[in-house]
């Protein structure tokens, strides 16, 4: 039964993903030229960037983006890419930065609309299209965020520690024995920290966490960057080879391209609208918010589609990763465990160690990030109430993917397109008839001209 709806979720996600991708390319652009060039001049005034200010809103949002989806969700798409024919996967990355070339004013242009509004997402879609669209836009992205976000977290540290394991120590972990020993020690741990209810003792995890993670996975691309530095010419030369060769997918859309966007918008979460929920967390000026969302996002686009796609290019390169077996996509223990081994290969036992830390550690924030979007969705419930419903889908969230429910990750492409349809439509509609509302006096725009 789970197999035929994963069957069923992944063909729906093929046919609409070549339609959508242009209309969320189209909208988001002309919404953001909009809001760059004419909304922002006459509803907000300059801001500088506040230290104060950055800090909240940057690490709820890098903390909720880079998740293990930045090594193994990348991996997975190079490997569907590869299993189509496509033997340049490099490509998947150029296409990938082209597309954020968009998404990134995309991501500026809705945290600044958001914070014109003082509305979150659910509010503002409420309030522009209908009640019921902002009602089902907090569920689907709680949903992804916990359910389908949270999974991803699980089956990543599952498989880091599934593969050292066999790997370096040579134990084989049962099924039963990495759901004890792994994932239920991680969602303890979880556990506290939310029922903690300390804001405070929140923040400092997120904050921590995802910076010692982000600075040393930065270390380390940069030795292995630079002891592999003659390869360099050759991941270029292949990324524009495979550019310009691509296998198309329906609709004659290359397929690179749908893989490279799916991952920006999965791992930026780019026109999600959780940029316009992290930036609740200060009390920033609509165009300082809007600069501080640029930063999560760019680290973001680079950590998970360049550095992923440069390193898994050159293991295919010297044999340490295999994409594809028999011509199907290998799994994702194989993946990682090749991914592993390429970064133990170039730059040793370092390489090993930062990997898994960064893993282990990325993935808990993006979990616990979740749980601030589902307070922030769903403020009219109690504390208690919105921990319990956070705990019960962890938990779910974190069995499944063990025991091998992909049918959680199936969905994920499918709940990325629903969310950010139904809120870059929204942010489009107000781009178009209510933000004059907002507008500053004559007299105040005056002033700031001056």
């Amino acid at each position: 039964m789970l197999h035929q709806l994963e069957v069923a979720i992944t063909k729906v996600s093929e046919a609409i993903w070549p339609i959508f991708l242009p209309f969320i390319l189209a909208v988001g652009a002309v919404m953001a030229i909009r809001t760059i060039f004419m909304i922002q001049k006459k509803t907000t005034r300059p801001a500088k960037l506040q230290m104060k200010n950055v800090i909240g809103p940057a690490s709820i949002s890098l903390g909720a983006m880079i998740g293990t989806g930045a090594i193994i969700g990348v991996l997975g798409a190079l490997s569907k890419l590869s299993a189509s024919g496509q033997a340049n996967i490099e490509a998947m990355a150029i296409w990938a930065l082209i597309g954020s070339l968009i998404m990134l004013p995309v991501s500026y242009s809705e945290t600044l609309n958001s914070k014109i509004m003082n509305k979150t997402p659910k509010e503002y879609i409420g309030t522009l299209l209908n009640p019921k669209l902002g009602g089902l836009y907090a569920v689907c992205f709680v949903a992804l965020a916990v359910f389908g976000f949270g999974g991803f977290q699980f089956s990543g540290i599952d498989s880091v520690t599934a593969s050292i394991m066999s790997d370096k120590f040579g134990i084989e972990l049962s099924l039963v024995q990495r759901y004890l020993f792994i994932v239920v020690p991680v969602i303890a741990v979880v556990a506290g920290l939310v029922l903690s209810k300390k804001h405070e003792l929140f923040m400092g995890a997120m904050t921590y966490m995802i910076g010692t993670a982000v600075v040393g996975y930065f270390i380390f691309f940069t030795m292995f960057v630079v002891k592999t530095a003659d390869y360099i010419p050759t991941f270029f030369s292949s990324m524009m080879t495979g550019m310009m060769n691509p296998v198309n997918a329906m609709m004659g859309v290359p397929l690179g391209f749908i893989l490279g966007m799916q991952k920006v918008i999965q791992t930026a979460e780019t026109g999600l609208g959780a940029l316009a929920m992290a930036a609740q967390e200060s009390q920033s000026e609509p165009r300082e918010a809007a600069m501080i969302s640029l930063l999560p996002t760019a680290v973001t686009v680079f950590v998970s589609i360049v550095v992923t796609s440069y390193i898994a290019s050159y293991g295919v390169e010297i044999g340490t990763l295999v994409l594809v077996k028999d011509g199907a996509a290998v799994d994702t223990v194989a993946r990682l465990g090749g991914y592993f081994k390429t970064a133990e290969s170039v730059v040793g036992i370092f390489g090993l160690i930062v990997l898994a830390g960064f893993t282990v550690l990325s993935a808990l924030t993006t979990i616990l990030g979740s749980y601030y979007y589902t307070t922030k969705l769903f403020k009219q419930n109690t504390v208690n109430k919105n921990i319990a419903i956070y705990l019960v889908l962890v938990i779910a969230a974190g069995t499944l993917a063990v025991f091998g429910a992909n049918v959680v990750f199936e969905a994920v492409d499918l709940l990325l397109f629903v969310l950010s349809g139904i809120n870059v439509t929204a942010l489009a509609v107000f781009t178009f008839k209510h933000w004059e509302v907002y507008k500053l006096s004559d007299k105040v725009i005056e002033k700031k001209a001056a």
